[in-house]
Formats: C-alpha cells, structure tokens, sequence
C-alpha cells in the first residue's frame, strides 16, 4: 500500500496552508526590520530597568549585579595570583630539597657585657 495515510494527508495539507504564509513573512524586509526594532527596544528596556534596580540597591548600601559581577572577576585575578605564587614557592623548595643540606660551624659570639639593673 503505497497512499499515504488519510492524518498524515491532513496535517501535510494543513502545514503547508500556514507554513507558506509564515516562510514568506519571515523572509520580507518588513520582518527584519521589526526584529531589528524588538532588539532594540528590549535591549533599551534592560539597560533602563538594569540602571534604576542598580541606583535603588546603592541608595539602600547594597551591591548590584554588576557590584557582584566585578567581585568575582576581581576574586578570580587573586586565586590565579595566589595559585602561581604557591607554585613558585613548591618550585623552589623542590630546589633546595634537591640540594645538599650545608653544615655550618656555629659562629664563635661572646656574650654581651651585661651590667646589672638596679
């Protein structure tokens, strides 16, 4: 049986009715445009609404999103400090581990003339 099932029919003769309409919409200059537009706009509203909830958190002492954000970045930078300087620091007692141990005389010193307090 080589037909195509009579669901199947419909919802191919259903997808075609809206979804020419639809792919011919989406290519007009006039969708772009309004994309274009929506972005914008939505892009505005966020920078306007970013800008208000960040001044009201400030007037109240507390830290915005973007307060949060610079102190994560800012704690990142110190952790990949920190992780450096520590390998710096296993790199050189590696060094001094590899090396023989010196043995040193004691310094001959003479003890400091002390005069009695009274």
């Amino acid at each position: 049986m080589s037909s195509k099932p009579l669901w199947l029919k419909a919802v191919l003769r259903v997808e075609r009715a809206v979804g020419k309409p639809v792919e011919a919409a989406v290519r007009s200059d006039t969708y772009f445009e309004l994309v274009t537009k929506a972005t914008r706009a939505t892009g505005k509203v966020k920078r306007t609404v970013s800008g208000t909830s960040t001044k009201v958190l400030h007037k109240v002492n507390l830290p915005a999103g973007s307060d949060m954000q610079r102190m994560r970045e800012q704690l990142l930078r110190m952790e990949r400090r920190l992780n450096r300087l520590t390998e710096g620091i296993e790199e050189l007692d590696d060094g001094a581990l590899k090396r023989a141990p010196v043995k040193r005389k004691p310094a001959n010193r003479k003890p400091a003339d002390r005069t009695p307090v009274d």
